[in-house]
Parts: C-alpha cells; sequence; structure tokens
C-alpha cells in the first residue's frame, strides 16, 4: 500500500501546476517565483518581451508605374483614337495634341443631363413631375412607379412644411 501512494505522489508531483498568465502557462526560462496579488504583473513571467513596431519602409512614391497608374483609364470611357478622326481633326487648326487624342465623345458632353432637364431651374417635386410629363410613357413600369410614389412624399413634404404655410 505504502509503494501505492509513494507512486501516486510522484505522479501527483509530475503535473503541470496551474499557473496564472497571460499566454496560458507554458514552458518558462526562469524559475517560477510568484507576485505579490496586489501587483499589476501578478502571474506574468518575468521575461515578457516587449515588440517594436516595424520601422517605415522608405518607398519612391514617383516610379514609372507609379507615376502612370490611371492615365488612360478615359479611353475605355471615351473610344478608342480613330484614324479617320485623326485626319479630320488635324487639318482643321487645332492643336496637335486634340488631334491626336481623337476621342469619339467629348468629356463635357458625358457631363450634361438629359435633354428634358437642361436649362432648367426648379425643386425636386417640380423635376420629378417635369420627368413624368416628358419621359413617363417610355419607363420601366418598377422606375414608373418608384417616380410617381416620390412625388407623392415630396408632395406631402411640401404641403406640411416651407415658409409658404
Amino acid at each position: 500500500m505504502a509503494a501505492l501512494v509513494r507512486g501516486l505522489m510522484r505522479r501527483a508531483a509530475a503535473l503541470p501546476q496551474a499557473v496564472r498568465s497571460v499566454s496560458g502557462g507554458g514552458q518558462r526560462h526562469e524559475p517560477y517565483r510568484p507576485l505579490p496579488i496586489t501587483s499589476p504583473l501578478a502571474g506574468l513571467p518575468r521575461n515578457f518581451r516587449v515588440r517594436e513596431p516595424p520601422k517605415p519602409q522608405k518607398v519612391d512614391r514617383w516610379t514609372e508605374k507609379r507615376a502612370l497608374f490611371g492615365v488612360y483609364d478615359n479611353v475605355g470611357i471615351l473610344g478608342e483614337v480613330s484614324p479617320y478622326r485623326l485626319r479630320a481633326l488635324g487639318g482643321r487648326g487645332r492643336r496637335p495634341e486634340a488631334a491626336a487624342s481623337g476621342f469619339q465623345i467629348h468629356p463635357k458632353h458625358l457631363i450634361t443631363g438629359p435633354k428634358w432637364l437642361r436649362g432648367w431651374r426648379g425643386n425636386e417635386l417640380q423635376r420629378c413631375i417635369r420627368k413624368k410629363q416628358m419621359v413617363g410613357d417610355r419607363m420601366f413600369l418598377d422606375d414608373y412607379h418608384n417616380l410617381k410614389k416620390r412625388i407623392r412624399f415630396l408632395y406631402r413634404r411640401f404641403n406640411r412644411t416651407g415658409k409658404h404655410r
């Protein structure tokens, strides 16, 4: 019986003890010396390593790849150069770089609004009513339905609030 108790005691001594720590215990390089429970470092190993942030890398911001990034993005929007257009634009006394660009549509025409709104001013309700009158019969059903809902909402809002009440 005594041999059995000694065998159990040896096994119990070999079992790892539960230690309070951030890393969940584990192998320590130094023998564990407990700190007072009131210490802010109680349960932490004595040899924790403070990591330094990585040093900033020196990057050349003006490499050819970075400097020319996005230069030709407008070609997909404006169209490719046409040789016939180059010949037509080149002989009219325009700047050669303008003739060489040869886009099929000018960027200023991309920002103009629809024809029924050009040169017209008004608030959102008036604009929606005008859109319904001009292109309402050619709109998709869902878009037309959403436009009518927007007109109803704006009509109620304009009639319930504002300086004119």
